[in-house]
Parts: structure tokens; sequence; C-alpha cells
């Protein structure tokens, strides 16, 4: 049984044209799931930029928070430092004492400057923690404009895959396996 050989030329041409369509919808939807990834990634960063927002504004929140419970306590130590000066001013008061002279007016001195110096501690200490947590702020609105900056580069990204473009690569390719065919020949 003799087989005719241009029958397998015309087969031969067939699969490839097969091979040549099934490549193009490949290649569009490889180019397709890329696309998607890029724009899966800038909806990931996207979530995160809101995130950090939302974590900055949190973090303002907290300094003043610091703030004012540092102002609570420097006012509550400062009224117990005049009510102690009022109830040592009264008990020497009481005891005959001269408030403005000697031993007894060197506990007073003493004890405005050991108010001055707690009131001065925690001044400070309250500048210190409202500053750590806006530096945490800080770090944190940084942090949300680079995730708006990958999400910019995803979304670029995404813009330039070309299913189309893809396609029609492996499209030239496959009409040039096709021209080489015999089957095209004659």
């Amino acid at each position: 049984m003799a087989t005719d050989p241009n029958k397998w030329d015309k087969i031969g041409g067939i699969t490839s044209i097969a091979g040549t369509v099934q490549g193009m919808i490949g290649s569009y939807y490889a180019a397709e799931t890329e696309k998607f990834k890029y724009k899966s990634m800038a909806l990931g960063y996207e979530h995160k930029k809101d995130m950090a927002k939302i974590n900055s504004r949190m973090l303002e929140r907290q300094a003043q928070q610091v703030g004012r419970a540092y102002n609570r306590q420097i006012m509550i130590k400062t009224m117990q430092a005049g009510q102690r000066k009022g109830r040592a001013t009264a008990s020497a008061a009481a005891r005959g004492g001269s408030l403005g002279y000697g031993s007894t007016a060197n506990l007073f001195a003493s004890d405005e400057i050991m108010k001055e110096i707690d009131k001065i501690t925690m001044n400070t200490n309250k500048v210190q923690a409202m500053n750590e947590s806006r530096m945490r702020k800080v770090n944190m609105d940084i942090r949300g404009t680079m995730l708006g900056v990958s999400q910019a580069g995803a979304l670029a990204n995404a813009s330039t895959v070309s299913p189309f473009l893809n396609m029609s690569s492996t499209l030239l390719t496959g009409i040039g396996d096709i021209a080489k065919n015999k089957y095209f020949e004659g």
C-alpha cells in the first residue's frame, strides 16, 4: 500500500497552522496572566499604602494623647507640690516660725527647686515620648509613599504588557514555519 507524499505535506501544513493558532492563544493568555499579576500586585501595594496612612494618623493621635497624659501628670505633681508647700507654710506658722528667714526659707526654696526640676524632667520625658511617636509616624508616611511608588510601577508594568503584541510575535513565527512547509510551494 503506497502512500501519497503530498498527503503528508498537507497534514504537516495543517498541523503547522493548528500549532500556530494554539501558540497564539497560549501567548495571548500568558500575557493576560502577566498583566493581571501586575494589577494584583498594584492592588496589594495600594492596600498596604492605605494601611500605612491609617497607621500614620493613629500614631499622630497617640503622640497627642501622650502629650495630654504627661500634661495631666505635670499638673498633678505641681498641685501636690503646692499643697505640700501650703501644709508646710501652715505648719511653720502654727509653730511660730518665721517664713522668710533662715532654714525655713531654705526649706521652701529647696522645695520650689525640686518642684521645678520634677516639672522639667516630666516635660523632657513628654517631649521624648511624643517625638518617638512622631518619628514612627514619619517612618509610616515614608513607607506609604514608597508603597505608592511601587503601586505606580506595578500599574505601569501592567500597562506595558500587550497580549496582542505577544500573540502577533507567535503569529509571525508560525507564519515563517508554515511558509517553509512544502504544502505551500505549489
